[in-house]
């Protein structure tokens, strides 16, 4: 499963290279990575009236989930590919809330596991 995500983070052409992976009751249900596609639902618009075209690989993830999944977050650095910081951002954590996921899991700056619990 980690392969697999390191995989498309890593060819996703973008800067950075990070991967959410979904899992339901244990079993990964999809993988996402960074992309230069959007969703009408993850569509961001800022004050000015501009428009973001991108999504975050959380969100790629999300339209597939379901309450109660877990999120795993993993960011690999350019450099050796190690795995760094991946914390998910405000707008994402807001998401993953409304999606009612149970909890995250990311990558810090030792590519070290932390977990954050979202349950109400």
């Amino acid at each position: 499963m980690y392969y697999k995500a390191k995989k498309l983070a890593t060819s996703n052409g973008r800067v950075f290279h990070l991967a959410a992976i979904l899992l339901r009751n244990g079993d990964v249900v999809k993988i996402g990575e960074n992309t230069t596609k959007t969703h009408p639902r993850f569509k961001r618009r800022y004050k000015d009236g501009s428009t973001a075209a991108c999504m975050h690989a959380e969100m790629n993830v999300l339209r597939f989930a379901k309450p109660g999944d877990i999120i795993e977050v993993i960011r690999f650095s350019r450099k050796d590919h190690s795995w760094t910081m991946a914390k998910p951002c405000e707008i994402c954590m807001e998401q993953m809330k409304k999606s009612g996921i149970k909890k995250v899991r990311y990558t810090n700056w030792y590519g070290d596991w932390e977990e954050i619990s979202l349950e109400r």
